[in-house]
C-alpha cells in the first residue's frame, strides 16, 4: 500500500521523534489531528481501541524495581496502538499531565539522553511502525489496474481481511457465525458478479453491523470498495 496517503501522521511523529520536545502537547495535538482527517486511519484507530480498558492495561504495565518506575510497553501492534493513542487523547484533554507522566515513566539510562528521548524510541517510534505495519496488512495493493478498478475483486480482498481480523471485533460466537455467514455470501456473490445480490447482502451487513457495533469497521471497508 502506498505509505503517501498517510504520510502527513508518518512526518509528525518522527518530527516528535526527532525534535527538542518543546511544547511536545503541540505535536501530540498534530499527531492526532493527521489521524482525524484520514478515514482509514480513523477506521484503524476505531478496530485497535475498541474494547480497550486503558486504565487496567496501564495499570499492568508498570514495572516498579523499588528505585524506579517504568513501563514495559505492549508488544502487539494493536495494543500498542491502543495504548499510544488513548496517551494522546489524555495528555490532550489534560487528564494526564505529559512532563509529569514522562518523567516519572522514562528516566533516561544514560546522561546523554533525556525522558523524553527515552518516551520517542519507546512508545512514538513502535506506534508510528505498528500504524504502517497495520495500514500496509489492512490494505492490500493489488498491482493490477483492472484488480483496483473492479469492485467485486475489492469486495473478496476486503473480505479477506475482514475474515483475517475478525476476533478484534470481541463478537460471541453466535455474532462471529452470523457475520461470517453473511461475508461467504458475499464473497459468492461477488465471485459470481451478482450485483443485485451483493448490494443485498450489502444491505444485511450493514444492518448486522449497526445493531453490533463493534464490527462497524467492517461494513465500512467494504463500502469503500464502490469508490472509484
Amino acid at each position: 500500500m502506498d505509505e503517501q496517503e498517510i504520510l502527513p501522521f508518518i512526518t509528525n511523529c518522527e518530527e516528535f521523534a526527532a525534535g527538542k520536545f518543546i511544547l511536545p502537547e503541540i505535536k501530540i495535538t498534530a499527531i492526532l489531528k493527521t489521524i482525524d482527517e484520514n478515514e482509514k486511519l480513523k477506521n484503524i484507530i476505531s478496530t485497535c481501541i475498541s474494547g480497550y480498558n486503558f486504565d487496567e492495561n496501564f495499570e499492568n504495565m508498570i514495572l516498579d524495581d523499588g528505585k524506579i518506575l517504568t513501563l514495559n510497553l505492549p508488544s502487539e501492534n494493536e495494543n500498542i496502538i491502543a495504548f499510544v493513542y488513548n496517551l494522546f487523547y489524555r495528555v490532550e484533554n489534560k487528564t494526564i499531565n505529559f512532563n509529569n507522566f514522562v518523567a516519572k515513566f522514562f528516566v533516561p539510562k544514560t546522561e546523554n539522553n533525556s525522558c523524553f528521548n527515552e518516551f520517542a524510541v519507546k512508545c512514538i517510534t513502535p506506534f508510528k511502525e505498528a500504524v504502517i505495519s497495520y495500514f500496509n496488512n489492512r490494505h492490500i495493493k493489488v498491482d493490477s489496474p483492472e484488480y483496483q478498478n473492479n469492485y467485486f475483486n475489492k469486495i473478496k480482498t476486503t473480505i479477506k481481511l475482514i475474515l483475517t481480523n475478525m476476533d478484534n471485533y470481541k463478537l460471541k460466537m453466535n455474532e462471529k457465525e452470523e457475520l461470517t455467514m453473511l461475508l461467504n455470501s458475499l464473497y459468492l456473490a461477488s465471485e459470481r458478479n451478482d450485483k443485485k445480490l451483493v448490494y443485498s447482502l450489502m444491505i444485511g451487513i450493514d444492518y448486522f453491523t449497526k445493531c453490533f457495533k463493534k464490527a462497524r469497521i467492517a461494513y465500512l471497508s467494504l463500502e469503500e470498495c464502490f469508490i472509484n
